[in-house]
């Protein structure tokens, strides 16, 4: 059986930050980083307000980075899958000059997460995953998602012009909420812009993700995912909404076959974005700070 060849990595955009107390100026980040990896349609601002907060907790770096085909990072529309995404990553830990990182990923982030620390386990140090399964996507999941990507596309058209960017995505955002609900009854409105990929530049907006990843969803999930397999021995925190339709809470063995010391930790309030919520943050650094 012959193996695919890796994709050739993309040099992402990111930013990283070292904070530092006014107690401890002395004291320096260690070499040991923190990667935060957005879900599909996000970009690095999604953890905006958190990987702050990450850096002054813990006395480590803190990087945020657009995935490929994502805000200023570049496009490719042949290679876009997980283990695409997988190497970009593991290539940005060598332009960090970083031996091992923590690496925490949301959804489609949390996918790259599990890849890397499956395949690269000499380069992951930690591992946080949130609210996505190691493998598949449960039905419920893979619905909403779909109305979502859906909607996006039919709504392009519809985008905005010449306002300030923050002023598209609301606007956006409330026309995705009521077609949304035309397609779903049930369905619960989205309450921030996070996931909303609209960048705008002289007054032209347009999505900032690349539309072949929406068609990819449409046509076949599974071309931009992967099928986890190996084991992790590592510290891993897998975090989950309780009001999500990912179930993650159901595969707790299913998730320990691969990460024999997975903790599993439920958010009761929270749905599929979990890091709105401060239980999450203080999970997180316990998590990053226990020895």
């Amino acid at each position: 059986m012959l193996r695919r060849a890796l994709p050739k990595p993309m040099e992402l955009k990111y930013s990283c930050i070292e904070v530092t107390s006014v107690e401890n100026q002395d004291q320096r980040p260690d070499d040991v980083p923190i990667i935060l990896l957005h879900g599909l349609t996000g970009s690095k601002e999604s953890w905006n307000g958190i990987f702050e907060v990450l850096a002054l907790e813990t006395k480590k770096e803190a990087c945020i980075v657009d995935l490929r085909n994502h805000g200023e990072s570049p496009w490719n529309n042949e290679e876009y899958d997980v283990v695409a995404m997988t190497e970009d990553i593991k290539h940005l830990l060598d332009r960090l000059k970083a031996p091992k990182a923590i690496i925490l990923g949301h959804s489609l982030g949390g996918k790259i997460a599990i890849h890397l620390a499956l395949n690269y386990p000499e380069r992951v140090e930690k591992v946080i995953v949130e609210d996505v399964l190691p493998n598949g996507i449960s039905p419920e999941a893979l619905k909403e998602t779909k109305y979502y990507f859906k909607a996006l596309k039919e709504l392009e058209k519809d985008i905005p012009q010449g306002v300030s960017e923050i002023d598209a995505k609301n606007a956006f955002l409330k026309l995705l909420n009521e077609r949304l609900r035309e397609l779903n009854p049930s369905f619960k409105p989205f309450e921030t812009t996070e996931f909303i990929p609209i960048k705008c530049s002289d007054g032209k907006c347009q999505f900032s993700t690349n539309p072949v990843l929406f068609d990819t969803v449409l046509r076949n999930i599974d071309e931009l995912n992967n099928e986890s397999s190996g084991q992790f021995d590592g510290p891993a925190l897998f975090i989950y909404g309780g009001q999500s339709e990912t179930k993650l809470g159901d595969e707790e063995n299913n998730v320990k076959k691969l990460f024999p010391k997975a903790k599993l930790v439920e958010v009761e309030e929270a749905g599929h974005v979990v890091h709105t919520f401060k239980q999450f943050t203080i999970e997180v650094i316990k998590f990053i700070n226990d020895k």
